[in-house]
Parts: C-alpha cells; sequence; structure tokens
C-alpha cells in the first residue's frame, strides 16, 4: 500500500481526525475500564460523547472540503455512532422509567439513518454509485439493519413508558460500546489506519485495541444481566 500525498488542507484534516479519533478510543476504554457509575467514568464519557460530536463536525468540513477523502459508508457509519451515543446518555441522563422528547424522536434520527445507509448501498450494489475498493457494499446492509433494530428498541422503550432497571443499563452499555467499537475498528484496522505512518499499519498490534474493546464490552454486559440490583445507582457496584 502506496502512502497518500495529501494537500495542506486535506494533511489538516487528516491530523485532525486522526487526533480526534485517537481521543474518542482512549476515552471510550477508559469509561469502559473504569468503576461504573464513578467519576472517572462519568468524565470520561463525557469526553468521548464530546469528541464523537466533534468527529461528526470534521467529517462534516472533509464532505465540502475535501469530499473526495470521505465516502457516504463514512458518513453513515459517523451518523449511527453520534446516534447510538446519544440516546445512550440520554438513557441515564433521565430519571428510570420516564420519557422526554428527545425519546420520542431517536427512532425517527435512527430510521432515517437507516433508509438513508439502505438507499446508498442500494445505489452502490446496483452501480449507480461508485465505491472504493476497499469499501465492502455490504456495510451499508449492516449500518441500514442496525440503524432499524435500534429505532425497534427506541420504540420499544417508549411502549414501556421508559427503560428501567437492568435493561436501562444495558441499552446505555451496548450503544455506547457498539459505537467505541466502530470507531475502534475504523480507526486502527479500517480506513482510519491511514493517518499512521504505513510500517505499522499492518502490525497485528493494531488488533489489540479492537478485540479488548469487543472482550470489555461483553464482559460489562454480562455484568448488568447478572446483577440482581438493576437500579442506575448499583453502577457503582459494579467493579
Amino acid at each position: 500500500m502506496e502512502d497518500v500525498k495529501y494537500t495542506e488542507t486535506e494533511a489538516v484534516l487528516m491530523s485532525i481526525h486522526g487526533i480526534i479519533g485517537t481521543g474518542i478510543v482512549i476515552s471510550g476504554i477508559i469509561a469502559l475500564i473504569s468503576a461504573k457509575g464513578g467519576n472517572t467514568h462519568s468524565k470520561s464519557g463525557i469526553v468521548f460523547a464530546l469528541a464523537l460530536c466533534a468527529m461528526a463536525a470534521v467529517i462534516l468540513a472533509t464532505a465540502f472540503l475535501a469530499s473526495h477523502l470521505i465516502s457516504t459508508l463514512g458518513i453513515t457509519f459517523t451518523a449511527l455512532a453520534c446516534y447510538l451515543v446519544l440516546t445512550s446518555w440520554a438513557t441515564v441522563r433521565a430519571p428510570s422509567a420516564t420519557l422526554d422528547q428527545f425519546s420520542y424522536v431517536a427512532p425517527i434520527v435512527a430510521g432515517a439513518i437507516g433508509m438513508i445507509a439502505l438507499y446508498w448501498g442500494s445505489m452502490a450494489a446496483l452501480g449507480y454509485e461508485e465505491v472504493d475498493d476497499d469499501i465492502p457494499v455490504a456495510a451499508y446492509f449492516v449500518f441500514s439493519g442496525l440503524a432499524f433494530l435500534s429505532a425497534c428498541g427506541d420504540i420499544a422503550t417508549i411502549l414501556k413508558g421508559g427503560a428501567v432497571g437492568a435493561q436501562r443499563l444495558a441499552r446505555h452499555l451496548w450503544r455506547m460500546c457498539f459505537a467505541l467499537y466502530l470507531f475502534t475498528a475504523t480507526l486502527f484496522t479500517g480506513p482510519g489506519s491511514v493517518v499512521f505512518p504505513e510500517q505499522i499499519r499492518e502490525s497485528w498490534v493494531f488488533m489489540a485495541p479492537e478485540l479488548s474493546v469487543l472482550v470489555l464490552s461483553l464482559y460489562w454486559l454480562t455484568r448488568v444481566f447478572g446483577n440482581r440490583t438493576s437500579q442506575l445507582g448499583s453502577f457503582r457496584k459494579l467493579r
């Protein structure tokens, strides 16, 4: 793989992309390994969410200033990750078994992301939209399916009158963890790895963060469903 030559503007955008992406992964992992409900967990989670919003702004700027550097799949991926993080944050921000205006907007946003991903994927599959050789067309449909499933989860939560107990914590965890996994995989073994020097891109070490996030996510989800005390305050009992 040859190193790509960037213009000055493109180099700045890619550098910012790499810095923010690394910040997302580091803050997310800190939130995963820290005591749940504690100060470190809370602060690192806030940094993770803010960094993700900053990444969305960078992606938007890239789409306008250097559109060839960002694919429609990248836009879909970022939109889905932002949705997951914001709904995860809203889940634990609101009191248990309550609904706010954001609760009703969430399934609409998820459905829109799913429809857009389905449209772009169909256009790519039918050859109406050019995609890079290293971008799997199937990923559009995977993201679309995840968005639709998330929308169904939002609707189910609305019908129940809000998330409670272990279901509330699980909703918070899986959405945060999946968004973190997406960014970790993209940054270290996916298209985002181009921000790193070519000689270390193919190193097996780059798979370690991705696998670590996956293992930690499964661990905490298991702890949540195995914990009999299901209120948000019980987060502090999880170590």
